[in-house]
């Protein structure tokens, strides 16, 4: 039994290894002439259990994929967008809108959601189920928040 669990706490010691030595690359984009520049940043470290990356998608197409501590720089265009944070194998996802100009800046950040991980460590998926439904359009395990 200890050589089970020697070995599994050092292979989860090996992977974590990797994780905490790489920062992530910036990811930039090109803002095309009427486009609004966005600028959008994870927040949380690398960590081995939450380190999937979140899919970011504007308006309903898919925008970017963030790794822990990532920054994506482009453009989005003018209007009413709403972008979307999502991660594969989890339910629910984090909605928000704004009005975007044309040549105006805007900053996000997109950082983990304590509820819902709360939600899945104490009920399971039953709790995950539940929060998601609770929550509406601003559930799933990351939120996007403006940057003033």
């Amino acid at each position: 039994m200890r050589l089970g669990l020697g070995a599994i706490l050092s292979f989860i010691a090996i992977c974590c290894a990797g994780c905490a030595s790489q920062p992530a690359q910036p990811i930039v984009s090109t803002v095309a002439p009427g486009q609004a520049k966005i600028v959008i940043r994870r927040t949380d470290t690398p960590a081995c259990i939450a380190g999937c990356a979140v899919q970011i998608e504007a308006n309903g197409n898919h925008l970017v994929e963030l790794a822990p501590g990532q920054t994506f720089t482009g453009g989005v265009p003018a209007g009413t967008v709403a972008l979307v944070a999502w991660q594969s194998l989890d339910i629910g996802q984090y909605k928000i809108e704004f009005k975007a100009v044309p040549g105006k800046s805007y900053a996000f950040e997109v950082s983990p959601r304590i509820e819902h991980r709360v939600a899945g460590v104490l009920f399971g998926l039953s709790g995950l189920f539940a929060e998601t439904v609770v929550s509406g359009d601003h559930a799933g395990g990351f939120q996007i928040t403006p940057v003033q």
